[in-house]
């Protein structure tokens, strides 16, 4: 039987590959959703300073400055969305990858664990063989005399 270890090694760094691309994912929609928490952060800051000043030029200035980062906010909904389904696909495939790797892991244990149970056969019966033969000398040793 062919050795599996290789293929174990192989399955085990794509495993890797997929968990270190994954863990870049979780960062950039980390990065997107502190964008989107800093621009809700300022909105409320502003609305408090236009709401302090009470004048007309402010109010217009505000609602203008609210319009735009209601657009930033929701172009940074689509992208967290599009990183979620992102995410989503990349966790399933390492899953897969994963899945793929235990199979080999335990394709690999089985094929030991047999070529070991072999072994130990063969030793018994090597070792049953001497004891018969000892046996034998013993009996045409004591029936001799």
């Amino acid at each position: 039987m062919a050795d599996l270890d290789p293929l174990v090694r192989y399955r085990k760094h794509g495993v890797d590959e997929k968990r270190r691309i994954l863990a870049e994912l979780y960062q950039q929609a980390e990065k997107l959703e502190r964008q989107k928490t800093a621009i809700e952060e300022q909105v409320e800051e502003e609305t408090k300073l236009a709401e302090g000043m009470a004048t007309a030029e402010a109010s217009a200035y505000l609602g203008r400055y609210l319009e735009g980062a209601r657009t930033k906010i929701e172009t940074l909904n689509g992208h967290i969305r599009q990183m979620e389904i992102r995410i989503a696909v990349a966790q399933e495939d390492m899953r897969t990858a994963f899945a793929e790797m235990k199979k080999v892991e335990i394709t690999q244990r089985n094929r030991k664990d047999k070529e070991k149970a072999a072994e130990k056969k063969k030793e018994d019966q090597e070792l049953d063989e001497v004891a018969i033969e000892n046996y034998r000398r013993r009996q045409k040793d004591d029936g001799g005399d």
